[in-house]
């Protein structure tokens, strides 16, 4: 798997990807899609998120935002997302 984010980096200092969830919690059904995304187990989340960033990348989506969705890949990421779009 390619890697979106350099080494040190957190996804905290990914400004797209904080936008992403600021945006989903303001908006209840962007947060519905992406709750229902990241509740699936692991295989299927990975699943829809790859067929999803595969049409963001067809469709010439920008760079930063398909980083952002591709950082729901990572476990622990997907896994704190999920906690803070739950609150």
């Amino acid at each position: 798997m390619v890697s979106f984010r350099k080494k040190h980096e957190s996804v905290g200092d990914n400004e797209t990807f904080v936008r992403l969830i600021q945006a989903a919690m303001e908006d209840q059904e962007l947060q519905s899609k992406l709750v229902a995304i990241l509740s699936l187990d692991k295989f299927s989340r990975k699943s829809v998120l790859n067929t999803f960033l595969g049409e963001m990348r067809l469709k010439q989506a920008p760079q930063e935002f398909v980083a952002a969705i591709a950082s729901l890949l990572d476990d622990g990421i997907a896994k704190r997302a999920l906690e803070i779009l739950k609150r």
